[in-house]
C-alpha cells in the first residue's frame, strides 16, 4: 500500500487483522527480523504493570533526557494524537516519519498480517534506529510475555503495581496476571517491581531466569515528607527530592521504581542527581489527577480499575473540594465498574454519565445500575456523548465546585479535545 497520510495508513491498519488484540511474537518477530530491528544498538528498557506504566515512563523520559541522553518512548494509547505514542527527544514522531515507517513496514510484511498495536510498534523501533537515540524506553501494551514489546531484549525490566484488570487475556488473579507481566524479564539483566505487596510468581520467574529483582520494601523504599521524599537503598540514599510534577502518593511510589531502575544501570547509563531532580521536576502527563481551572477546577484522571480507583479515591482526600464534585464517568465493558464506583461514590455529590466513542464502551444503562447499587441517593444524569456531560456539568457547578472526569483514557481524551478546540 502506499497512503499519502497517516490518517489514511490508520484507517486501513484497523481493517487489516482480523482480530484488536491477537497475543502472541511469531508474526511481529518475523517482520522485525525482515527490518532488522530485533538488535537494538541503543538501551532499552521495558516497563509493565496494571497501573503506573504510563507515568513511569514519562519519569524515565524526562530524567534521562534532562541527563543528556537522546531517548525514545513509546506508549499507548494515545490521548489526543497518534503520534504521541512515538516520541524522540520528549517530541512527537511527525506524521512523514510515521508514514515512512509504515510504508517500509508495509513493503517487509508481505503477506503476513499484523494488528494495529503491531504497526505501531514496529514504526517505534523503525523510528528510534533512524533517529539514533540513546535509549528506549517501551511501554508494554497488554500482559509483557506476549506483548508485540517483547521481541526486544531489554536491559532494564520495571513492573509497576498489579491488579485485576484485562482478566479475560491475563488470567482470574493477581498471580496469574503478574506472571504474564514478568514476561519481560530476561536472563542476568535487572528487574524492579514497584508494586508494594508483589505477587509471588514475579520472584519464582526471576528466580527461573537467574534476573536480578530488585523489590520495593526489601531492596529499595521511600519516605514521603512534607513537600519533598527520601529515597533509600543499602546503596545509598537521595535526600529531599522534589514531588514528581503529577499528583498523589503513588506518583512517588512510581518514582521510586524507576530511580531504582536507574541505578542498575548507572554503570553504562549513569545519571547525575541533579537531572534526578530536574527530571521529576519538569514532568508532564495529561490525564493523572491532572487540573484545570475553568468556571470551576476541573480534575482529570484515566482511572479505570479498582486500583487505580482507590487512588484517585485517595487523592481526592488528600485534595478537597471547597464546595460538591460532580463526576463526569464513562467506561468500556470490559471494567468492574461495580467496584470503580463503589470506591468513588462516597466523594461524588452528582454523577453525569456517557458512553466514550469506542466499540469497547459500556452501555449507559449498565453505568446506570452500577450507580444505583452503589451512589445512594446522589442524582445521575445521562448523556449521549461525553462532550455534553462535561458541558452540563461544568454549568451545574459554582465558582467552589470541582468537576471530576475519569473512567478511561477516552473519556480524559474526548474532554481534552473539546478543551483544545475551544468549544
Amino acid at each position: 500500500m502506499a497512503y499519502q497520510s497517516l490518517d489514511e495508513w490508520l484507517a486501513w491498519q484497523t481493517t487489516l487483522h482480523a482480530r484488536e488484540i491477537e497475543l502472541g511474537l511469531d508474526r511481529i518477530e518475523k517482520v522485525a527480523q525482515r527490518l532488522d530491528l530485533l538488535k537494538c544498538p541503543f538501551k532499552v528498557i521495558t516497563v509493565a504493570g496494571t497501573n503506573g506504566k504510563g507515568s513511569s515512563v514519562a519519569m524515565l523520559s524526562t530524567i534521562l533526557t534532562a541527563a543528556g541522553y537522546t531517548v525514545g518512548s513509546y506508549t499507548s494509547p494515545h490521548i489526543l494524537q497518534y503520534n504521541e505514542r512515538i516520541k524522540v527527544a520528549l517530541k512527537s514522531a511527525t506524521d512523514e516519519e510515521l508514514c515512512a515507517s509504515f510504508a517500509k513496514i508495509d513493503r517487509a510484511r508481505d503477506a503476513i498480517s499484523l494488528s494495529f498495536f503491531e504497526f505501531a510498534t514496529l514504526a517505534a523501533l523503525d523510528i528510534f534506529h533512524q533517529r539514533k537515540i540513546d535509549v528506549a524506553v517501551l511501554e508494554v501494551g497488554l500482559g509483557g510475555r506476549l506483548d508485540a514489546t517483547n521481541i526486544i531484549d531489554n536491559d532494564l525490566a520495571i513492573v509497576t503495581s498489579i491488579g485485576l484488570d484485562h482478566t479475560e487475556w491475563l488470567g482470574n488473579d493477581k498471580e496469574s496476571i503478574a506472571y504474564e507481566k514478568a514476561g519481560i524479564l530476561r536472563a542476568h539483566k535487572p528487574a524492579v517491581c514497584s508494586d508494594a505487596a508483589p505477587p509471588q510468581s514475579i520472584q519464582q520467574v526471576a528466580e527461573q531466569r537467574q534476573t536480578s529483582l530488585y523489590q520495593l520494601g526489601k531492596d529499595f523504599n521511600y519516605h514521603i515528607k512534607d513537600a519533598s521524599w527520601d529515597f533509600t537503598t543499602s546503596a545509598g540514599d537521595l535526600k529531599a527530592l522534589p514531588m514528581p510534577n503529577l499528583l498523589g502518593h503513588i506518583q512517588v511510589q512510581n518514582a521510586a521504581g524507576v530511580l531504582m531502575g536507574l541505578q542498575c544501570l548507572q554503570a553504562s547509563l549513569p545519571v547525575p542527581e541533579q537531572a534526578i531532580r530536574d527530571g521529576l521536576q519538569r514532568l508532564h502527563l495529561a490525564g493523572r489527577f491532572q487540573r484545570l481551572q475553568r468556571t470551576c477546577e476541573v480534575i482529570l484522571d484515566v482511572a479505570h480499575n479498582q486500583d487505580s480507583a482507590e487512588n484517585l479515591a485517595h487523592n481526592l482526600n488528600a485534595y478537597p473540594s471547597a464546595g460538591k464534585t460532580f463526576a463526569v464517568f464513562a467506561v468500556l465493558n470490559d471494567k468492574d465498574v461495580n467496584s470503580i464506583v463503589e470506591l468513588i461514590s462516597p466523594h461524588i455529590d452528582a454523577w453525569y454519565i456517557s458512553v466514550v466513542h469506542s466499540t469497547r464502551a459500556m452501555k449507559i444503562d449498565s453505568v446506570q445500575q452500577a450507580l444505583l447499587k452503589h451512589a445512594g441517593d446522589r442524582v445521575i444524569y445521562q448523556f449521549p456523548a461525553v462532550d455534553e456531560a462535561y458541558q452540563s456539568a461544568l454549568q451545574h457547578a459554582s465558582a467552589r465546585d470541582r468537576v471530576l472526569v475519569f473512567g478511561s483514557i477516552f473519556t480524559v481524551s474526548e474532554v481534552l479535545a473539546l478543551e483544545q478546540s475551544g468549544e
